[in-house]
């Protein structure tokens, strides 16, 4: 502490005092005056201890990769989480960032093994992700990525209505939302419904009715789904959706519309050619619902169920509609028997880099993203983890395996079988080069004092590819690894000392020479007072 390094000063003074007899001269007794300490001193910053685990998660576009403006919520077993905080150490059930990139932590103490991230971000379909709160090997770092779909693809639909209710929240005529084609929903709510937020109190005046849909034949409604959808389900058996629609009613206010005096109708379309206990849908069958809370990140079981209309022969496509008191994210469901093989990849050919690589997995039934961070096999999910990501016995998806910057190092031609050990042999797109950083904090008033700062976050990124976070090497050095070879990186340093001048940014240049970012700080100032 501050207050130390004047003690010892002062101690120094003393010392030298009594070693010196008080400065008398032994051959005239002429009492010499002791030596003034310089005065003041400026005193190096103190550093916090480094994060044993940092999570660096980015919110991307499910098309391009890029990172997309958005706001997270973390919730955990149901309710908001209480065991995330930010990289000083305080408590955080939510982030908003203009790029989208996040950083964070957990509780000291917490035993909690992954948390539920919900992402939401205008023109995007909200989602909610599972992310793992656990390094591998003696990193402290994970890095991981939150893809979202945009609204405006060719397998989704998506559209908004302007309305307006009575001062009591009733509605004075029909207020409908509908898309239409492969992907088509629709919501419909009749004259004379009250309005109600959570809490049953009416909502008044002007109001917006959002539905969106997407094709359960594509990978679109898989990639919408929110995470959950199995949650605790060791039946042997995996849910799947074959139809979903997202319906959001939304104040002038912001306050949502989440209840109704009376039913409201809502649809969705169900491919034909879908099948439910190896029966393919057909028009009069009564189908499973379920739905999903955005507030608790839990799916439920709905008692309505959905009746498959008529086919419309233009999309080849059923409408399933249903009746529902409630607005939330909707899935017609169909139970499959689950992969207990795991899902196994079998790399080769290039190494897999440091950093790792990611795989994603897309179909019509799934849309995940795994880390592959070793050699030869390695054990995406086991039989029962099989269930969580909705993986059948009879499972097939197009496999992609790209790094961080969104190479891609294999690509699956079409889609091939899952469940079990999968081969992905893997060419190296680029050159990677690696690179320390050594993170140095100087006085801004006194630039001859200065520090290594050996507790800082660091992250670094290609563009506007995710951001990553560096591993801390110790003693103020932070290795950047895996970089594409002659590419530009912005790097970003949380320096977490007292009176840093804030976030500090530097660009280099990926070609595995050593660098040095210097942090400005406000140093304090002692005297030998």
């Amino acid at each position: 502490m501050i207050s130390n390094k004047k003690s010892i000063l002062a101690l120094s003074v003393a010392s030298a005092l009594v070693l010196s007899g008080c400065f008398s001269d032994d051959d005239d007794n002429v009492v010499v005056p002791p030596p003034e300490p310089t005065d003041p001193v400026v005193v190096p910053p103190e550093s916090s201890d480094p994060l044993t685990l940092v999570i660096s998660a980015n919110v991307v576009d499910r098309a391009s990769n890029d990172i997309v403006p958005s706001t997270i919520r973390f919730l955990e077993g149901g309710a908001v989480s209480s065991n995330i905080v930010n990289v000083d150490g305080n408590a955080i059930t939510s982030l908003s960032d203009d790029e989208g990139a996040f950083v964070f932590t957990k509780k000291d103490g917490a035993e909690l093994s992954e948390v539920t991230i919900r992402v939401s971000a205008e023109g995007y379909f909200s989602k909610d992700f599972t992310v793992a709160l656990e390094t591998s090997g003696d990193s402290t770092a994970v890095n991981t990525l939150l893809p979202i779909v945009a609204k405006t693809g060719d397998d989704v639909s998506d559209t908004t209505v302007e309305a307006s209710v009575g001062t009591d929240g009733t509605t004075t005529s029909e207020i409908v939302a509908e898309t239409t084609g492969k992907a088509g929903a629709s919501a419909k709510i009749p004259s004379g419904v009250v309005l109600q937020d959570a809490d049953g109190a009416a909502i008044s005046g002007a109001v917006s009715l959002n539905v969106s849909g997407a094709d359960s034949n594509s990978s679109a409604a898989a990639l919408v789904l929110p995470a959950g959808l199995n949650a605790g389900n060791d039946s042997g058996n995996i849910l799947q959706a074959i139809g979903v629609s997202n319906v959001v009613m939304t104040a002038a206010n912001g306050k949502k519309v989440k209840k109704f005096s009376s039913p409201i109708t809502v649809s969705m379309s169900i491919p034909a050619g879908k099948k439910v206990n190896g029966v393919e849908v057909k028009t009069g069958d009564m189908l499973n619902l379920r739905s999903h809370n955005e507030d608790t990140g839990v799916w439920s079981a709905e008692e309505q169920m959905v009746t498959v209309g008529e086919l419309n022969e233009a999309t080849n496509t059923y409408n399933g509609t249903f009746q529902t008191d409630h607005l939330t994210f909707f899935a017609v469901t169909r139970n499959e028997p689950r992969c207990d093989a795991g899902v196994i990849i079998n790399t080769s050919g290039a190494s897999v880099p440091n950093t790792g690589l990611l795989v994603t997995m897309q179909s019509s039934d799934m849309g995940e993203l795994f880390a592959v961070t070793q050699d030869g096999n390695t054990t995406l999910l086991t039989g029962p983890q099989s269930s969580r990501v909705r993986v059948s016995a009879t499972a097939t998806a197009s496999i992609r395996v790209f790094d961080f910057s969104n190479n891609t190092w294999f690509q699956s031609n079409g889609e091939i079988p899952v469940c079990g050990t999968f081969d992905t042999p893997l060419t190296n797109p680029v050159t990677l080069v690696s690179e320390n950083v050594s993170i140095t904090a100087t006085c801004t008033n006194d630039s001859t004092v200065s520090t290594p700062v050996p507790a800082a976050v660091v992250r670094y990124a290609q563009g506007s590819s995710s951001r990553r976070a560096a591993g801390n090497a110790g003693g103020g050095t932070y290795t950047l690894s895996d970089m594409v070879q002659g590419q530009t990186y912005t790097v970003s340093v949380k320096p977490r000392i007292a009176n840093a001048t804030g976030l500090v940014t530097a660009t280099i240049t990926a070609d595995g020479t050593a660098e040095t970012i210097n942090v400005p700080v406000t140093c304090s100032v002692v005297t030998g007072a």
